[in-house]
């Protein structure tokens, strides 16, 4: 009884003190009920695809840590796709044709292009770099260096150097090299 007692003298002299340890009790126990119904199985499925994201990125490296051989293998096959994707080397003039009417297509026009053929025998192929220089508006320019890159041919820019603002001459001049491959018919 003394007990009771003793509850109900704490309660008629501070009900605040009571109630806002019932207030904080409810509020830890509606906390808890939260953490366990909707974060804890939302956190265990990120976990889990946590846990899985890893497990593929670790077959992928082991993948990838391939043997000599198959790498070598794999090597050899790309070259053929690449190799498969050249022109032969009689194909050249349609490639200087096709720069001619990209140039023409932007309203650019190509005095003359220089090319330093360069034989590779031992892969059946001939390198050619490029050089010409056009003048015109920056946008053509611009578009015409876009068209270049766009195209189906295996065209690499080597070297690109624009200059321009001169009074007697408005526009830009680019001075352009190019560098492609042609099979040669050996290997």
């Amino acid at each position: 009884m003394e007990r009771r007692t003793l509850i109900l003298a704490a309660w008629r002299l501070n009900r605040t003190f009571p109630v806002l340890i019932g207030v904080l009790l409810l509020a830890n126990i509606a906390v808890f009920a939260f953490i366990s119904f909707r974060v804890s199985p939302a956190l265990e499925e990120m976990e889990r695809r946590y846990i899985a994201r890893q497990a593929t990125l670790r077959q992928g490296r082991q993948g990838e840590a391939q043997s000599p051989v198959a790498i070598y293998r794999r090597g050899q096959s790309d070259l053929q796709k690449f190799r498969a994707m050249l022109p032969e080397k009689t194909d050249f003039t349609a490639l200087i044709g096709e720069i001619y009417a990209l140039a023409g297509a932007e309203g650019l026009s190509i005095e003359r292009i220089s090319y330093a053929p360069k034989e590779i025998p031992e892969e059946g192929l001939q390198r050619y770099a490029l050089s010409f220089s056009v003048h015109g508006e920056y946008a053509q320019i611009k578009r015409f260096i876009f068209a270049i890159e766009q195209s189906k041919r295996v065209l690499a820019v080597e070297n690109i150097a624009l200059a321009g603002g001169q009074p007697t001459r408005p526009g830009v001049d680019l001075q352009l090299q190019l560098v492609t491959y042609f099979r040669t018919g050996q290997s």
